[in-house]
């Protein structure tokens, strides 16, 4: 049989209709063949839309998490947009050494944010925020797993949105392999800006 593959390039925002759509392909191709690996294709700005706004509850994320290590098959995970938030979590969860991303897609690591409070009362508030803290040390740990990185190091880079392109995202650990031929061999041999400058004489001045 031929290998398997699963498009996620979903409507881009993990909402509930959305997480069991995927959470049944990825279980429909298991059911399948469980020995082919599933490539899963990601292009998604997570819980969140473009402009910030919460749409999801960081749950629809960790729902395709677990359904992810659950399976027998093996998961090769491609970025070919956006990877933000819960969905950067889905693209660093694949298999190691057969996660992807295209050369112009964006990783992006983010905090959980608090839902829209509306009229809720003040205590439920609080209880919103403390889940949210909950999710958002749920989220480190499992990204501190899977790139590599400690947790401290994770945390720290969250408390603000942490963007990453394709070299950035390889250096962080998201992924193994930027799907451009060629490119990599190019960018290894490419000079650092201080051997530019060193070949060029430009002295840097500490402190500039």
């Amino acid at each position: 049989m031929d290998d398997l593959h699963l498009l996620t390039n979903f409507h881009p925002q993990l909402v509930p209709a959305v997480t069991e759509l995927v959470i049944a392909e990825l279980l429909y191709l298991q059911y399948m063949d469980p020995k082919e690996p599933i490539y899963l294709y990601i292009n998604s700005t997570g819980t969140t839309r473009d402009d910030g706004e919460t749409v999801g509850m960081e749950s629809e994320g960790f729902a395709i998490y677990d359904a992810m290590m659950q399976l027998k098959n093996e998961i090769q995970t491609v970025a070919v947009g956006a990877a933000i938030g819960q969905a950067c979590l889905l693209l660093a969860a694949g298999k190691k050494g057969r996660r992807f991303m295209m050369p112009h897609a964006k990783a992006m690591i983010q905090q959980p944010r608090v839902p829209s409070s509306g009229l809720m009362p003040a205590s439920d508030v609080l209880i919103r925020a403390k889940e949210v803290v909950t999710n958002r040390d749920t989220l480190v740990k499992l990204l501190s797993r899977h790139t590599g990185n400690s947790i401290e190091t994770v945390a720290d880079l969250m408390k603000r949105p942490f963007y990453m392109d394709s070299t950035r995202a390889k250096d962080f650990g998201v992924i193994d392999k930027i799907l451009w031929r060629g490119q990599e061999k190019i960018m290894a041999d490419a000079a650092s800006p201080e051997e530019w400058d060193r070949i060029a004489g430009v002295k840097v001045i500490d402190g500039m």
